[in-house]
């Protein structure tokens, strides 16, 4: 398992947390990452540009959205003569942010935006 892939399941697997434990697992969850950074001597990533959209990693969305942004990231690559299973896969381990330079992401960040506004709001709706 790579440190990317590694990465990735431990943030879907706080997705899964429910909403009261969604702090405490994203806590648990930098903390695991940092002391297997330091055990094994990785080189930390640094991220200098700070968006104010919330990260959207690709794995976590549904599979047919999935498969019809590979869809669109292969046929992108093969435009640009990029297109190896190794850059495939790094798209598909990303962020749809990301791809904004590859692909037209709008319509998946709308689709991810109403998501989080509607569960927001069953959320404030719930606690009435």
């Amino acid at each position: 398992m790579t440190k990317r892939e590694l990465i990735q399941f431990v943030v879907e697997l706080v997705e899964l947390a429910s909403e009261e434990n969604k702090t405490r697992a994203i806590l648990i969850k930098e903390k695991f990452i940092n002391d297997f950074e330091r055990s094994y001597e990785c080189k930390k990533e640094v991220q200098t540009e700070v968006t104010k959209l919330p990260p959207h990693y690709i794995a976590a969305m549904p599979d047919s959205v999935q498969e019809e942004i590979k869809a669109k990231v292969i046929a992108a690559l093969i435009e640009y003569g990029e297109c190896t299973l190794e850059n495939v896969e790094r798209a598909m381990c990303s962020k749809i942010y990301d791809l904004d330079d590859l692909i037209d992401i709008k319509e998946y960040v709308r689709k991810m935006e109403e998501d989080q506004r509607k569960k927001s709001e069953q959320k404030r709706g719930g606690g009435r």
